[in-house]
């Protein structure tokens, strides 16, 4: 039997470098299985001394063979896994659906999820609200909004599957066209909106879509609900769930509107494993870079322009449409307690991976913003802490997001000694975070690879 799960969580908006985090917590407990959960997301980087990878729905673990299982809590992209498994293929010379499973109640997001989720963000113009654009959230919101039109991995199958994907792309088409009708597209993107609006009337991209999920069929080890609890948690040893997202994008305690369909706390997380009557030990290890990161729109207080050309140089050329841009500050400890309290507080952890710290020990100091001036304020409570609503709803959230974006951060500056070992920078980082979290430091991480990792 399974005697311990570590479960992953980013405390920020999903950019906290979890991804090596996974690797080198799954490759030094010698992890038999990676379960995800989320979304394809955007990408989890992983690098080892040989290969390098971004992943999408694959874990963490697969350079070193550790297989994957696709919970019942995952939004499915089987357009996304052709592509992803067609780059791995190239890289490890194997057939990566080999070394994958996926629960049939997964839910599937469809290409013409991704077109919706595009064009929305288009239609907003200079007020983005940020999308990796995949079609992930949309296909979640589908689901609550038309469940008769839901499809799940099991339905890949069905003999009806090409009906049902015209289906779900008329339905697309009716809620999107009046969105499209009425917005005041920028000029840059008139050739985006016209491409995306030519694929989403196509009906040969209709077949195309088909044909790429019954593919994803034939190939896929698709498993009944009693697969995890009877074979995966069956197995001895360890294993690790993989979240996608961030705390700070979750759907209910996000900053609105700048956030995910998805659900990103560890307690929901949980319930993977309460629902399979998994009786082992949780070790929940929550992930923060030594700086402040957002990929794209929302509330980052810390926001250092000059910054992220010192840590991220050329950055700037990578920028995504429907993410926007790469943005860097100090760390910010006002959102990362934040992030702690909305799932639990400091008992919700059994310990923080810090990313970056080779970054700081560059820099010869350390920026951390551990409050703000003037946060007299509803938003805030008399210690100057954001406020977790009991009861949040969008309106209460994004009084939290206007709050963010008027606050100034207070910076000090930690020295670091660049000829510390790295025994001694782990102590002085542990010291560092412990004071701002009162949770203690498990995992710094000085480098790409599972080799820069020091954990105790």
């Amino acid at each position: 039997m399974t005697h311990k799960v570590y479960v992953v969580t980013d405390l920020g908006s999903g950019d906290g470098g979890k991804g090596s985090v996974v690797h080198a917590v799954a490759k030094s407990q010698r992890a038999h299985t990676v379960i995800k959960r989320g979304g394809a997301q955007a990408g989890h980087g992983v690098k080892t001394s040989g290969k390098s990878f971004t992943f999408s729905q694959w874990g963490c673990g697969t350079l070193d063979g550790i297989p994957t299982h696709l919970s019942h809590q995952m939004v499915v992209s089987p357009e996304g896994l052709l592509n992803e498994a067609t780059e791995l293929r190239s890289l490890l010379g194997i057939n990566p659906f080999d070394t994958l499973t996926l629960d049939r109640r997964a839910l599937v997001s469809t290409p013409f999820h991704g077109i919706a989720s595009r064009l929305f963000e288009l239609s907003l113009g200079n007020t983005p609200r940020g999308t990796v654009g995949t079609g992930v959230g949309q296909a979640y919101r589908d689901m609550m909004r038309y469940p008769e039109l839901m499809l799940t991995v099991g339905d890949l199958m069905v003999t009806d599957l090409r009906e049902r994907l015209e289906a779900i792309r008329n339905n697309v088409v009716q809620y999107v066209m009046p969105v499209v009708e009425d917005a005041e597209f920028l000029r840059s993107d008139s050739i985006a909106v016209r491409r995306e609006l030519s694929l989403l009337r196509d009906d040969n991209f209709i077949d195309f879509v088909h044909r790429r999920f019954r593919e994803v069929s034939q190939l896929a080890q698709v498993v009944d609900p009693s697969y995890l609890p009877e074979v995966v948690l069956a197995r001895r040893g360890v294993a690790v769930i993989e979240t996608s997202h961030g705390v700070l994008t979750d759907r209910v305690y996000g900053f609105s509107p700048h956030t995910s369909a998805i659900r990103t706390l560890p307690s929901i997380t949980r319930r993977i494993l309460d629902d399979s009557g998994y009786e082992g030990k949780i070790v929940n290890i929550g992930v923060s870079r030594a700086y402040a990161v957002r990929h794209g729109a929302g509330p980052l207080p810390t926001d250092d322009p000059k910054l992220v050309e010192r840590l991220l140089p050329g950055v700037h050329e990578q920028y995504n449409r429907w993410q926007g841009r790469v943005r860097v500050g100090a760390l910010d400890g006002v959102l990362l307690r934040y992030a702690i309290n909305v799932c639990g507080g400091k008992n919700a952890f059994d310990g923080l991976a810090v990313t970056w710290i080779d970054q700081v020990k560059k820099n010869g100091d350390w920026l951390i913003a551990n409050r703000y001036e003037d946060t007299i304020n509803p938003a805030f409570t008399t210690q100057g802490e954001l406020r977790v609503h009991r009861h949040p709803t969008p309106e209460k959230q994004e009084q939290l997001t206007r709050a963010l974006q008027k606050v100034a951060p207070v910076i000090t500056r930690y020295s670091v000694d660049s000829t510390l070992t790295a025994d001694a920078l782990y102590a002085h980082c542990a010291e560092i975070i412990g004071n701002i979290t009162s949770i203690p430091v498990r995992m710094i991480s000085m480098g790409p690879t599972e080799l820069d990792k020091l954990m105790k």
